[in-house]
């Protein structure tokens, strides 16, 4: 029997795309440099080839490799093109071009020519035979380099190919699908605008890392209207992704000589997602099994990564299985559904051993109705795992089938996590018009909405309609957002004591939280253990579903106390798995905790990535939203003024609104305030959020803004605060900041600029120094305000661009005041010297004279100067 073609959707007609011009080149920046290094080395391999299977990148690597030895002659062959030429052409004569190249690459064979030339041929398994004594000529000429790209689809590499690099003249390179870093940058620069985050993690996962894959599928949606602009950015309507053409053209020689049998097995593990080896061979004999592997079709997992230790297959291309599993038209895929359960005598055995939400999601995809207990397996599976798009549809599509109160919570908590509070409010609406019976439910999910929203005072309307355990639980959620950490940890306390045990790992979260805000980060990681210990002993169900954020918090506690290196291994475990997995928000809400941690380290462009990691990254949740436009702004104050982008700030951001985080708004307001002179309301601004911080019981916060007081040459607070109890060495040192810079102790400073070194905080670190350096200079310690200044610098090496007052100026021969660092920094941003006067309170013929002797310390000429010097001694 004929097998089913695959048949892509029909675009809609008169519907242009909005797809940018060209496909972006992302994520292969290792792969380059490790090109650059082949060309550019006189000795050592004679090039590179470039080697993976159809739409992996290896023609636009080729290409952009091109750009790397601008010096080299570039002779190009293109098999490719000529032989489609001659399959339509009469006779077999070369293009011109290609006659041209290849008396190029004779030329210089032939004669011992010194000037360096390179031979760059795409699909060279594609090139004439008869060229190949040339080409191996050409790899032994000491003046050139090759660039050779190979398919490893059908037979693979000829034999006189394969001899270049394994005589090694040639390194081989085995392009391996975009990792999710790179497929999330990729989706995002694909469109204007870029992709939302649900749908570019959708994108993503049926796409297989496969950049070429990824730009086709983006095209034929905009084409089809399958793909809609709104808010700003791109989303997929509905649950259909469409299949280009240009696909299946690619796919269809390898499928197009399958007999039946080999056909089904390949469909069927395309829609199983990864199923168990002993499930397929139920379908085929062994030797058709070894010829799909043989040719690439078919991959064998083998069962170290599997819990249960079972060998699985999955698909060997992600273009032959995205075609395979998009392709099918529903009927076939209820056939093959059909085939599979009545291979395992019905749906009980794949669910003990296989992915519940891939099998739900194939009942719905066949338009069949999936049975209750694989539905609600999958819901939980896909909740505990953070697969937030499968979450929604696979919860709606348990509530149509089984409107109860259970079904409604599900759907419900699904929304809320992925923060859909339009749809959240939607369905609570339909639900309550259609009856009376899902209250309870309801009125929980809507508590948490407001909660997430940041509506506390319809929150707190609403909880009297809830039980007193669950007012507990949302009164202390939202006292801890709204950074009232004292009553946040007696209410989770209680909770964990009396209230019910559903949320006593959540209630232990906020009180580990509350615990690093009170400047007791030891007692927190003391907590962590406890925690950890309760987890180990319920894994599963909802507990499984604060683990990671369980872990962020341990990393949180050490980040407080100080070992940030332990810290940064956490952070960098929890937001590479988010990211892998494309775990929507949670993505996001990791690379808020990983960012702060780096701008501690004073690594802060690296930081400003993970705050912004792409246009559509939205955390969703209005807290993790607010504190990723202040962490950002946080981040940008501290880099030189030609490389901050706009705000990030929310419009319109309150303290109030900034809750948990209002000490870090104040911190970026400040700056921005003394940025432009206002220093009278810089020094407010911190002094009313210390205040704040003490009257909450949030000590560290406190410590932060004593220590952005002096860090800013600011008056402290009056009177000062006495006492503050803290815990851990980050947290201390930042306080003995503004003692030593109070005081003016050089051995003070001293010890807390080694100490931020010790722990890896370099910018901090940096800017003790530059301070120590100025205390040693105006007691006359020249040699060793020197050494401090070499520190200093040596520091600053490892932060990239960076531009903080305590680091303007920095110089062997500079002594500056506070009052001249600040003027001099007005000026250099352009300021006139009657708006400088006007700013400080201080008569023009003060600033003009302030400037010159600045001018005279420094060497500056004028305002440029003066801002080139300030940069420049930064280590910008």
């Amino acid at each position: 029997m004929e097998p089913t073609p695959l048949t892509p959707l029909s675009p809609a007609r008169g519907h242009r795309p909005a797809l940018t011009v060209g496909p972006p080149f992302v994520g292969r920046i290792g792969e380059l440099e490790q090109i650059r290094r082949v060309l550019l080395s006189r000795q050592g391999p004679d090039g590179v080839l470039i080697t993976g299977p159809s739409g992996i990148g290896r023609t636009r690597l080729l290409h952009e490799a091109h750009t790397l030895a601008p010096r080299r002659r570039l002779i190009s062959l293109q098999p490719r093109i000529e032989a489609h030429r001659a399959g339509h052409a009469e006779g077999s004569r070369r293009s011109p071009a290609t006659t041209r190249a290849l008396a190029d690459l004779a030329r210089v064979v032939e004669h011992s020519t010194t000037d360096p030339w390179l031979l760059s041929v795409d699909d060279v398994h594609l090139l004439d035979p008869d060229l190949w004594p040339l080409l191996h000529e050409a790899a032994r000429h000491p003046a050139g380099k090759l660039l050779l790209s190979a398919t490893t689809d059908g037979p693979g590499t000829p034999p006189e190919i394969q001899a270049l690099w394994s005589g090694r003249s040639l390194v081989r390179m085995d392009l391996q699908p975009l990792d999710a870093a790179g497929v999330k940058e990729l989706t995002d620069s694909l469109l204007e605008g870029g992709l939302g985050q649900t749908s570019a993690a959708r994108l993503a996962q049926a796409c297989g890392g496969s950049p070429r894959l990824l730009h086709e599928v983006a095209r034929a949606a905009v084409e089809q209207r399958l793909l809609v602009r709104s808010e700003g950015c791109w989303h997929f309507v509905g649950e259909q992704l469409p299949v280009p053409a240009s696909v299946l053209e690619l796919v269809d020689p390898q499928l197009r000589d399958l007999d039946e049998t080999c056909r089904t097995v390949l469909e069927l593990v395309a829609l199983a997602g990864s199923p168990r080896l002993s499930s397929v061979e139920r379908f085929c004999a062994a030797r058709q099994l070894e010829e799909l592997e043989l040719r690439n079709l078919l991959r064998i997992e083998d069962g170290d990564a599997d819990p249960a230790g079972e060998v699985r297959v999955r698909i060997g291309h992600p273009l032959a299985s995205y075609a395979l599993s998009c392709g099918l038209r529903p009927l076939r895929r209820r056939r093959r559904l059909r085939d599979w359960l009545a291979a395992h005598h019905g749906p009980a055995a794949l669910m003990a051993h296989d992915d519940c939400r891939r099998l739900a999601e194939w009942y719905l995809d066949a338009h069949e109705t999936p049975p209750r207990g694989v539905l609600d397996r999958a819901i939980e599976q896909s909740l505990r795992d953070q697969d937030l798009p499968s979450a929604v549809r696979l919860s709606r599509a348990a509530w149509r089938q089984n409107p109860d109160e259970a079904t409604a919570e599900r759907h419900a908590r699904a929304l809320t996590a992925s923060a859909d509070f339009p749809r959240l409010t939607e369905f609570i609406t339909a639900v309550r018009a259609s009856g009376p019976g899902f209250g309870r439910a309801l009125e929980r999910a809507e508590a948490r909405g407001m909660l997430l929203q940041a509506r506390y005072e319809e929150l707190e309307r609403l909880l009297p309609q809830l039980p007193a355990g669950e007012q507990g639980y949302f009164r202390m959620a939202a006292r801890y957002f709204q950074g009232c950490f004292t009553d946040a940890y007696a209410l989770a306390e209680a909770l964990r004591r009396d209230g019910p045990a559903v949320h006593a790992l959540e209630a232990g979260l906020i009180m580990m939280g509350s615990l690093c805000h009170m400047g007791r980060p030891e007692q927190a990681l003391g907590l962590y253990a406890m925690l950890r210990a309760e987890l180990d002993h319920a894994p599963g169900g909802p507990a499984k579903f604060h683990a990671d954020s369980l872990e962020e918090l341990h990393a949180s506690a050490l980040h407080y106390c100080g070992r940030f290196d332990e810290a940064e291994q956490i952070y960098w475990q929890e937001y590479a798995h988010a990211v892998q997995n494309h775990h929507v928000r949670i993505d996001a809400q990791r690379g808020l905790a990983l960012g702060h941690l780096l701008h501690d380290r004073g690594i802060v462009e690296a930081a400003l990535k993970c705050f912004t990691f792409t246009s559509s990254y939205r955390v969703g949740w209005r807290q993790w939203q607010a504190k990723a436009g202040i962490h950002a702004a946080l981040a940008l104050s501290c880099l030189p003024a030609d490389r901050r982008p706009d705000s990030p700030l929310p419009d319109g951001l309150t303290v109030k609104e900034a809750g948990n985080c209002a000490m870090f708004l104040a911190v970026v307001e400040a700056r921005g305030r003394h940025e432009s002179g206002d220093t009278a309301t810089a020094a407010r601004i911190l002094h009313d959020a210390v205040a704040a911080a003490l009257a909450d019981g949030a000590h560290a916060d406190a410590a932060i803004g004593l220590h952005e007081c002096a860090r800013l040459s600011l008056p402290g607070p009056e009177p000062a605060p006495v006492s503050l109890r803290l815990e851990g060495a980050f947290l201390q040192t930042r306080l003995r900041y503004e003692e030593a810079y109070r005081s003016r102790d050089p051995k003070l400073m001293g010890r807390v600029a080694r100490a931020f070194a010790d722990m890896g905080a370099g910018l901090y670190a940096a800017e003790a120094y530059a301070e120590l350096a100025r205390f040693l200079r105006q007691a006359g310690g020249v040699k060793a305000a020197t050494a401090a200044t070499a520190r200093a610098r040596e520091l600053l090496r490892g932060c990239g661009p960076v531009d903080t007052p305590p680091l303007r100026f920095l110089g062997p021969a500079v002594l500056l005041s506070d009052r001249e660092r600040l003027i001099a920094g007005l000026a250099a941003g352009g300021m006139a010297d009657k708006e400088i006067a006007e700013r400080l309170c201080l008569s023009v013929r003060t600033v003009s004279n302030t400037l010159y002797r600045v001018y005279r310390k420094v060497g500056a000429e004028n305002r440029r100067d003066l801002r080139v010097l300030m940069t420049q001694r930064s280590g910008a």
